[in-house]
């Protein structure tokens, strides 16, 4: 039973899935036990696998840098739209990586992880996306207190004179630059995000070139389809590393190349891309796309957020009902996707899932439905629809689905409102101590009703 377990199909189940007496343990998790102990919906996030996720990144870029003999460095950032929590930073921060913020609110996030000691002065800070005025008062106040590494990445012309008339005289600024897209004729959209080649040249010859307190280090690229092995991408990117090596040939500071976001996490076991073959050719087309141009290689920054958080947390559900249905049979989970897991119903995003009990059952398939009135709570919410393979039993079962780590609290509205009133989860945190023995806390309880009534202004 341990080799093969069904779900949408047979496959091999991962080292660190085993099954003891018919149930399924994960991480040395027992997760029947999990789930009667807390109750369910229950969210739990295991914090070891982010220290793994992001050593297994670095290593990647270390093995494809050494094979290739590239010349630039390489340096991991986790962006905090992921995961805001305050556990996932410090976790993720312990790794000796950088930080991507996005937001007026991230400066408050990031100064309280200062006074406690999280962020040294050597951690490095990007700070990206649109910038309101209370978000560039923000980046502002972050460099002049320095206490730690600050770069703004202009998203704007607005934002890049902003800066220049509110910077002090003694105040040396590093800045990045985003490329619009949208000069691609392979790129399929209009993009409001950063500036055109065109202005990216016109701004650094008009406001930088000859101020001596700012420097261009960095160009900034984001391809909103991730990297992947279709040409579309790898096209993009040929096109924005011939545009780094034409500026570099006029700004000899720019250093750096941050291709952003983007790396594939696993939707499913039975993924079968080979993320240190597609780092190994991130390096050898940058690599040789250079040489090609008489350019040094750039340094490389990539901002990590669901590749380094989503495989962290699982949710669980217990089956409240099986309903057989005309052409398909339900099952009625104790939650709502619509609410606990929104990526299924707003993107159809799919995720690994597996019963946790009853294994030795025959297996058949089910669609799981939702508590909330929406004819759309359901999954596997795709165009094929498809379903999950569920033991065929009246017995009590629970089911998972892993790696839900990345902005679905975020989405859903974590404490607030969610619809038909379906509360919030439970959710804890486990973590592993000194002996390396396995610690459970409580981070937050379900939503009572008292806690959703005073939100809707019915109770004070």
């Amino acid at each position: 039973m341990k080799e093969q377990l069904l779900i949408h199909e047979v496959i091999d189940l991962p080292d660190e899935f085993d099954i003891k007496d018919f149930k399924l343990f994960y991480k040395d998790i027992d997760l029947l036990r999990l789930s009667k102990d807390y109750g369910t919906p229950l969210r739990f996030t295991f914090l070891p696998t982010i220290e793994e996720k992001i050593n297994e990144m670095k290593l990647y870029f270390k093995e494809a840098i050494q094979k290739t003999n590239y010349q630039g460095s390489y340096m991991y950032y986790y962006c905090t739209k992921s995961s805001h929590f305050r556990h996932i930073l410090q976790k993720a921060i312990q790794s000796n990586i950088g930080v991507e913020i996005s937001s007026a609110y991230d400066i408050d996030l990031i100064k309280s992880l200062i006074e406690d000691g999280n962020i040294k002065k050597s951690t490095k800070i990007i700070c990206n996306g649109y910038k309101t005025s209370d978000y560039q008062a923000g980046i502002l106040s972050l460099i002049q207190q320095d206490h730690c590494s600050v770069m703004p990445i202009i998203d704007s012309k607005s934002e890049l004179l902003h800066y220049l008339e509110n910077l002090s005289n003694t105040t040396n600024l590093t800045i990045g630059i985003r490329i619009n897209l949208s000069f691609l004729q392979t790129y399929p959209h209009e993009s409001r995000f950063g500036l055109s080649p065109d202005n990216i040249m016109s701004h650094y010859h008009d406001y930088i070139k000859a101020n001596g307190q700012v420097s261009v280090t960095t160009l900034h690229f984001f391809n909103e389809k991730g990297l992947n092995t279709g040409n579309e991408y790898w096209n993009v990117l040929e096109e924005v590393i011939r545009f780094y090596c034409r500026f570099k040939r006029i700004n000899p500071q720019l250093t750096t190349l941050d291709i952003g976001g983007g790396m594939p996490f696993r939707s499913s076991l039975n993924d079968t891309i080979d993320l240190s073959l597609l780092v190994r050719q991130l390096i050898s087309t940058i690599q040789n796309i250079c040489l090609e141009e008489g350019v040094q290689e750039p340094d490389i920054i990539t901002e990590f957020g669901k590749y380094t958080v989503a495989e962290a947390t699982a949710t669980i559900f217990k089956i409240n009902e099986k309903k057989q249905g005309d052409r398909v049979d339900w099952a009625i989970i104790d939650g709502s996707f619509i609410t606990h897991l929104p990526d299924t119903w707003a993107i159809h995003q799919e995720y690994p899932v597996f019963p946790i009990n009853n294994l030795k059952q025959n297996y058949k398939p089910y669609v799981l439905g939702g508590l909330t009135c929406d004819s759309a709570d359901y999954y596997p919410n795709t165009i094929d629809r498809g379903y999950v393979m569920l033991p065929d039993t009246d017995n009590e079962q629970y089911i998972t689905f892993l790696h839900t780590g990345a902005y679905q609290e975020a989405l859903s509205g974590f404490g607030g409102i969610n619809h038909c009133l379906i509360p919030s989860p439970k959710h804890i945190i486990i973590d592993r101590d000194d002996h390396e023995d396995l610690q459970y806390t409580v981070f937050s309880e379900k939503q009572t009703s008292h806690h959703l009534l005073k939100i809707l202004g019915y109770q004070k």
